[in-house]
């Protein structure tokens, strides 16, 4: 049986392979970038008074017959929405989430209908948030005993400038965190080698009961609505290297 021979050439090519592999192999275990740092994450909150609500008015009405009850509900709702644009609020922030109509059936006999049931929801954004007591009252007067006030969303329309706010708040969070790991450490803290941010400002919903009853033109009090504040929150994950 015969072996193949080696070359002094192919030798040395071969030693020098493998020495590159090993090579490699070492450097991939030990080149971590984040080797010598120090990794840490800031949060940042910022209050702020909601500038936004988003309304929801409904009208329901019950009748004998489906043709009935879509007029009914045709006009209080034709009224509703005249009293909410009469309070300042566009078209555009005017939008119908659904329209339903379905048959009611006799408690007391099988598959017998005894009336019809339409139901009719719109969203209303509103953008002066002072009116939304008014746009309330105004929209259960006109709707009448058909109107309903399914709940209200408030928000921040332009929540940028906390948004940033949040930010200083968090990077400086996450700085002092660093710094107090590194005194621990007995190191000194070098640049910022990587920034990421994580976190938002999710909605906060304000439940509001369904009302039905009109209010009287003499009422002195309109329905309260207390605004409150929304929290913008940042998380940073902020990197530092260690000073050698």
């Amino acid at each position: 049986m015969s072996y193949p021979v080696l070359t002094r050439f192919s030798l040395c090519f071969v030693l020098m392979l493998s020495a590159c592999l090993i090579f490699s192999a070492r450097a991939d275990d030990k080149d971590d970038p984040f080797e010598n740092a120090i990794q840490v994450s800031g949060t940042g909150r910022v209050s702020v008074t909601p500038d936004k609500a988003d309304l929801n008015l409904s009208v329901e009405v019950q009748a004998k017959t489906a043709q009935s009850a879509r007029n009914q509900a045709a006009t209080a709702m034709t009224a509703l929405i005249k009293a909410v644009k009469n309070q300042g609020v566009a078209d555009k922030d005017i939008q119908t989430r659904y329209v339903s109509l379905y048959p009611l059936y006799a408690p007391d006999t099988a598959n017998k209908v005894s009336g019809y049931h339409l139901a009719n929801q719109v969203t209303v954004i509103v953008r002066d948030i002072s009116k939304i007591s008014d746009i309330i009252d105004d929209a259960v007067m006109a709707g009448g005993n058909a109107a309903r006030v399914q709940g209200i969303n408030l928000a921040i329309d332009q929540p940028d400038v906390a948004l940033s706010k949040a930010r200083e708040k968090a990077f400086a969070d996450a700085r002092a965190k660093a710094e107090q790991y590194a005194g621990l450490a007995n190191v000194k803290l070098g640049r910022v080698m990587l920034i990421s941010e994580g976190g938002g400002m999710p909605p906060i919903p304000v439940p509001f009961a369904a009302m039905s009853a009109m209010r009287s033109k003499e009422a002195a009090d309109a329905t309260p609505v207390q605004v409150g504040e929304q929290e913008v929150s940042v998380t940073v994950n902020v990197v530092f290297a260690i000073k050698n």
